[in-house]
């Protein structure tokens, strides 16, 4: 059947509406659409850049802070040791009862507990029993999550592992234990033990403390609690037994740090004045705004120079003097915030004397302060005196270990 011309135009007219209608859905709604999504991202990524514009212009000031951040960061940690070894605690205790008349009936040493997690990724996170509160709609996604990362996970095992080890060396926990002392002695010596503990290099706090009066001495109940930050990027204290007082094989001999016969009073006529004049070793503590070093510490006597380790920081630093014999003679070795050290042999063969010289403080500016530890090992006694420390806000916290009197 032949079409009418007017046939023809209504079809070649429909052919044209559909092919527009076919462009319209297949061409320009697609383009159409990509191009909004092209906006849109642009617009997004417009905004990012604005962003990282604002930050570029702010860098320095961030990479300063991110400086500070770290250096304070690191500051605290450092409040914390990296261990919570009862060794420690037992020796912490015993110069309690070395430096002050303090005597120590029982002791319960608990087991540390883990209490707090610095997260992976610096998500903090307190240690908590999370599997109640796990919905199935969570552990649905869960293990839909697990399923389509399987085949990622098998392809870069390798890579994983890596990434889980650095994580791991930069994780750190947070670490109490609780030991319960009961104990008795003098006001005084229950007021220096507080002391004793609250200037302690280890972190520890006072729980609760009980204290009764019988008419002759104080006693009651202490309760401490101490801590520790561990991981792998802290590793634990070396510790040396022979620290340890674990008791001697003859008990009509003295023991270590304590010889027989020997007693710790040879200055006490003049509370330990004699060691300001005449000393074997000294330790110097200037105020901040000094012309000379902050901190000073050297072996006394003509041309020793050399001996003199010192630094000029406005902060708490810590000493150590260590003496032990080698050979049949005494040493000392004294460090710096474990970072400069001398070793010296002791010329007196009878004690040792060494002199704290301390000094007001200028102003609430003035931090300068050191936490000293005194490890006796050798056979003669040793004698510290500290002379001019600030009586408001003393400078000089001392520990001690063996036989060690101390003049304040």
């Amino acid at each position: 059947m032949k079409l009418k011309n007017s046939d023809k135009v209504i079809l070649l007219g429909l052919l044209g509406i559909a092919i527009c209608a076919l462009s319209i859905i297949y061409i320009a709604k697609p383009t159409f659409e990509k191009r909004k999504a092209i906006v849109d991202e642009s617009a997004q990524l417009e905004v990012r850049l604005r962003e990282l514009q604002d930050k570029e212009a702010h860098r320095e000031e961030y990479e300063q802070g991110i400086i500070e951040y770290n250096a304070e960061y690191e500051k605290l940690l450092s409040l914390f040791p990296a261990d919570l070894k009862q060794e420690i605690t037992i020796m912490f205790l015993a110069g309690i009862k070395e430096s002050n008349e303090f005597d120590i009936s029982s002791l319960g040493l608990g087991e540390k507990t883990l209490f707090y997690e610095l997260g992976k990724n610096g998500a903090d996170e307190v240690i908590t029993n999370t599997a109640d509160t796990a919905t199935d709609d969570a552990t649905a996604t869960d293990a839909t999550a697990a399923d389509a990362a399987t085949d990622d996970a098998a392809a870069g095992d390798a890579t994983a592992t890596e990434a889980e080890v650095a994580d791991e060396s930069e994780e750190l926990n947070c670490y109490s234990a609780d030991f319960d002392i009961t104990y008795s002695g003098s006001y005084k010596s229950l007021k220096d033990v507080i002391t004793y503990i609250d200037n302690y290099s280890d972190r520890m706090t006072v729980d609760s403390l009980n204290i009764t009066y019988d008419g002759e001495q104080y006693k009651g109940d202490l309760d401490l609690r101490c801590y520790s930050v561990e991981g792998l990027s802290r590793p634990e204290r070396s510790l040396e037994l022979s620290q340890v007082e674990i008791g001697i094989d003859n008990i009509f001999v003295g023991g270590n740090g304590a010889s027989a016969g020997t007693s710790l009073n040879k200055y006490d006529d003049k509370d330990g004045a004699e060691i300001e004049t005449s000393y074997d070793f000294y330790t110097m503590l200037n105020p901040s705004t000094s012309d000379v070093s902050a901190k000073v510490v050297g072996q006394n006597g003509t041309g020793k120079e050399n001996t003199v380790i010192s630094n000029s920081d406005n902060s708490t630093s810590t000493i150590v003097y260590e003496f032990y014999e080698v050979d049949g003679k005494t040493y000392c070795k004294y460090t710096l915030d474990n970072d400069q050290s001398y070793e010296a042999e002791v010329t007196s063969a009878d004690d040792v004397k060494v002199l704290i010289q301390s000094s007001e403080r200028k102003n609430e500016e003035d931090k300068v302060a050191v936490k000293i530890s005194i490890n006796n090992k050798a056979s003669i006694p040793v004698y510290v005196k500290v002379s001019g420390d600030d009586t408001v806000s003393p400078r000089v916290t001392i520990t001690k270990t063996g036989s060690v009197k101390v003049y304040q």
